[in-house]
């Protein structure tokens, strides 16, 4: 019987989609597979924040001049690399609605912010980082930012991107 090209890419397709469901399949029964083992939950967006903040509290603003920050962890002396992860964190923060003058100075200050937000990533290993939790992350950082401004203070640390790249 004389096999016809189409055949053989039929064949031979169908034998890739079966070796991927079966290795597939032995890596969730051996348990290797982890599944949303890197997924979070998503912080709201800034305009999100602003649009539910004039509850009673006072509106606030929020200050995304920061961008996107890569930084390196720590190298984590029981793996073999020696070297630390790159994370990418793409942090604002929320302050008064309408205060310029502190405006003013998250703008003029936002390098050192960047700086600040760096050297905390790179004093935790990947493993630290993510047992003490985004929250913790969250308001540490905070409190470091806050200690370096006179003219006003931020409400809230947020993360639109905080990703691992392994």
């Amino acid at each position: 019987m004389k096999l016809t090209l189409n055949r053989i890419l039929g064949i031979t397709a169908a034998s890739l989609a079966g070796f991927i469901i079966v290795v597939t399949g032995i890596s969730f029964a051996v348990k290797t597979a982890k599944p949303g083992k890197n997924l979070r939950a998503a912080d709201p967006e800034p305009g999100e924040i602003i649009s539910r903040s004039d509850n009673g509290n006072g509106k606030v603003a929020a200050f995304t001049g920061l961008g996107r920050i890569r930084a390196v962890t720590k190298p984590d002396p029981r793996k073999s690399s020696g070297m630390g992860i790159p994370v990418v964190i793409t942090p604002w923060f929320s302050y008064p609605d309408g205060d310029t003058v502190f405006y003013e100075e998250l703008s003029r200050k936002s390098t050192a912010m960047q700086v600040i937000i760096s050297q905390y990533f790179s004093h935790y290993t990947e493993d630290e980082l993510r047992s003490m939790g985004e929250e913790r992350i969250k308001a540490d950082l905070l409190e470091q930012l806050n200690a370096r401004f006179s003219l006003g203070k931020i409400m809230a640390v947020y993360f639109s991107d905080y990703i691992f790249l392994e």
